[in-house]
């Protein structure tokens, strides 16, 4: 269709049947944009006539009796479609019925201004009528205009409200079933008792009048017809005139769609409360002082701006939007009655293109501006969680002053630390608060409580960790805080003297402060406190390998953080446990020399608890550094004390790969060669008195091993064995001539 001109279609229908499309249904003139599909899909469907069934029945042949049928729709599509009928009944029985229809079709690029302004789609000066059919060209011409009669509607409102006995609540319900039959594509149906002539007047004074408070988004929808004998689905048609007494609430047309019979005083289908409709009350104040309603529905246009056609459609937002122009012109009655409403009608508004709302902001602005802070606990949590979305949307509004206020008013109540909790969700503006409370000394008390608060022991560690960090981030200022530093330092150390296992709750500390917490003053002033009081709880019996490593991060790693004192046995702990990680942990040369260098009762300590923690764990290998826990070391080993351990908390194959490693180390020291002997023949725990082991320390290649197991061979064997070994040969001799001196007498005498 032409993008800008307005099109036209005129349609006549001569044949006898009003309903029937076959022969004699045709577009006689068309304007050359409107195409074949447009027609049949949209246009069709409304080129009708619906005779009333009195003039029918009579058959009434007078033209003038017979009224107009006016008819506007508003396709998916976007075009505006104004259409009127004429019907002329047939003066004999040769003749034809005839209909003639004439649709002006508005293109969507145009629509608005017939939006705006009801008088051009209700008081158009023409329409082609009967009497034009023989003038008619087949091509009508694409118009740039349409003219129109100016009307006062509102000098008519009194004789329709007498007419159809309407009264304000009934032209409230009627606007209600309108704007809900768009938002929820449903159909209202209205008969009222009129004589023909009179009937299709008042049908269009009432669509204007509900077409005038429809808000613009509704309008672009919304579609009508002002006659048809009884309620019937249409599409695009959300109201329908229909005959009075068709209306039965059994006809499916009419099930759970919105029915007013106004001559019989009864409606159907409305789930209406009055005093729920704000803006129906707005409205029909604005039709008592025939006011229209344009700067109410440019401000909602704006306000909306961006939301959902849904949100735009319903009449819920139209109540909130009526209180937000009131609030606009400082009339704040409504949001006095319920503030936190307001504030989230505010939210829903702003939450969309707020740079273009304006007025909205404007109206947040004043709002805080005038509450100063808010006194009513009932409300002050919603309150201020609202705030919060609405400043994080709009986000150059400045609600720190607000904010600050509030949460004074409300220190030392329950409620104040609900309100902190809130805001800590808003980083930039729990920011922002922080800093300004910070900065003024008559807030110090509040700061103080808050920091106690977040550092309580109603909080896990991990919670006062993060906190600790959130705050430290959010005010680098509290760095160097007095207030700041006591509580966290006290509630730390404290976490480290409740716990049974205080070495584990350090290194979490620790750890998290190394890798999430960039602030090295406070780490220095905090964390020598901590460390220190783990000193004072460790139990060194209870220390095992995991420990010892923890020990080792804690304090080894990070020499610049070892800016405290330690004595007495303080210190003697750290020594040992100091060892024990030099043991585990580090090259052998480096333990060997802090092994050297340590007092023999602190080495002594480390020794017995490095075995204890081998014996639990099976750390034996390397030798050289297992042997260092021994007396002697490497250099003057205690090799009977090295087997003796190894045969209790050592596996058979521990033992035997010990044996083959010393062998290559102290195979020519006799003390080893003697050690190892009294091993294999006198311990209990012996390999040697295991099949398997014989002969797995049988195939070490060793000169001085298979001369020892030799001997320890000798030694283990038992009595008759030995016997056998010593006097063996000799007794084989006496036997074999034992043998001879008997049977040789025998062969002689032979």
């Amino acid at each position: 269709m032409g993008k800008s001109l307005i099109q036209q279609q005129i349609v006549t229908k001569d044949s006898k049947g009003l309903f029937l499309t076959g022969d004699g249904f045709d577009t006689i003139a068309v304007s050359p944009n409107v195409n074949e599909r447009f027609v049949k899909k949209y246009l069709n469907p409304i080129n009708t006539y619906h005779i009333p069934s009195d003039l029918k029945k009579s058959g009434e042949k007078e033209i003038a009796a017979y009224p107009p049928l006016f008819t506007f729709i508003q396709p998916e599509t976007g075009e505006l479609v104004l259409g009127k009928a004429n019907f002329a009944p047939a003066e004999s029985a040769k003749q034809k019925n005839r209909l003639f229809v004439h649709n002006y079709i508005i293109p969507a690029i145009r629509k608005e201004e017939w939006i705006h302004h009801s008088s051009n789609i209700f008081h158009i000066e023409h329409f082609y009528g009967l009497e034009d059919t023989e003038h008619l060209k087949e091509e009508l011409e694409e118009i740039e205009h349409l003219a129109y009669t100016k009307e006062n509607i509102f000098a008519k409102k009194q004789e329709l409200f007498h007419v159809l006995q309407l009264d304000e609540k009934k032209f409230k319900e009627l606007l209600f079933a309108c704007i809900t039959a768009v938002a929820e594509n449903k159909r209202v149906y209205i008969s009222f008792q009129a004589s023909h002539d009179m009937q299709h007047k008042y049908a269009m004074w009432l669509l204007e009048l509900l077409f005038l408070y429809m808000p613009y988004e509704t309008r672009r929808l919304f579609g009508a017809t002002t006659f048809h004998n009884e309620p019937e689905i249409m599409e695009n048609v959300h109201v329908m005139f229909v005959e009075q007494g068709s209306i039965r609430l059994r006809n499916k047309a009419v099930e759970n769609q919105f029915t007013f019979d106004l001559s019989q005083d009864k409606i159907n289908g409305l789930n209406f409360k009055e005093e729920e409709h704000d803006y129906l009350h707005f409205a029909y104040e604005a039709l008592v002082t025939a006011t229209e309603l344009d700067e109410f529905f440019i401000y909602c246009e704006r306000a909306l701006k961006g939301l959902d056609k849904q949100t735009k459609l319903t009449i819920q937002t139209y109540n909130s939007l009526f209180l937000l122009f009131y609030m606009e012109k400082l009339d704040y009655y409504f949001y006095d009655n319920d503030k936190v409403a307001t504030l989230e009608m505010l939210l829903v508004f702003l939450q969309k293109k707020h740079r273009e709302k304006l007025e909205l902001v404007h109206i947040f602005k004043q709002v805080l501006h005038r509450e100063e802070l808010m006194k009513d606990a009932s409300i002050v949590q919603d309150y201020l969680k609202l705030v919060l979305e609405i400043q994080k949307v709009v986000e150059h509004v400045d609600v720190v002053e607000f904010i600050v206020k509030t949460i004074a008013y409300y220190e030392g109540e329950a409620v104040c630390q609900s309100l902190w909790q809130i805001l800590e969700k808003y980083p930039d503006t729990y920011q922002q608060v922080l800093s300004y409370m910070s900065d003024i000394f008559s807030y110090a008390e509040i700061i103080e409580d808050y920091l106690k608060h977040q550092f309580s022991f109603q909080h896990s560690l991990s919670k006062v960790l993060i906190n600790i960090k959130n705050l430290l981030q959010i005010n680098s200022s509290f760095e160097h805080n007095g207030t700041f530093l006591k509580s966290t330092k006290n509630r730390l150390v404290y976490e480290v003297k409740k716990n049974s296992h205080p070495i584990s709750i350090v290194f979490e500390i620790v750890t998290y402060f190394q890798r999430s917490l960039p602030f090295e003053s406070y780490k220095r002033m905090v964390l020598p406190d901590v460390k220190g009081q783990l000193l004072v709880q460790l139990q060194l019996e209870k220390v095992n390998l995991a420990d010892v490593k923890h020990f080792g991060e804690i304090f080894l790693l990070e020499k610049e953080e070892r800016s405290f004192e330690i004595k007495g046995w303080e210190k003697e702990k750290f020594e040992v446990l100091e060892l024990l990680y030099t043991y585990f942990y580090l090259a052998f040369e480096q333990t060997q020399y802090v092994f050297r260098m340590a007092s023999a009762p602190i080495t002594a300590k480390a020794c017995e608890l490095a075995q204890d923690i081998i014996k639990e764990n099976g750390l034996f290998k390397p030798y050289e550094r297992f042997l260092l826990l021994f007396p002697g070391g490497m250099e003057g080993v205690e090799h009977r004390q090295v087997f003796s351990y190894i045969a209790i908390y050592g596996s058979e194959d521990e033992m035997l790969n010990y044996i083959e490693w010393s062998l290559k180390k102290f195979g020519t020291s006799p003390r080893f060669s003697h050690a190892l002997k009294n091993y294999l023949i006198t311990d209990r725990n012996s390999i040697w008195k295991k099949k398997e082991m014989k002969r797995e320390l049988a195939s070490i290649r060793s000169q001085s091993l298979k001369k020892l197991l030799k001997e320890v061979r000798e030694q283990t064997a038992n009595p008759g064995v030995k016997f056998f070994r010593k006097y063996g040969v000799l007794l084989i001799v006496v036997v074999i001539l034992g043998v001879v001196g008997y049977f040789y007498p025998t062969l002689n005498g032979q």
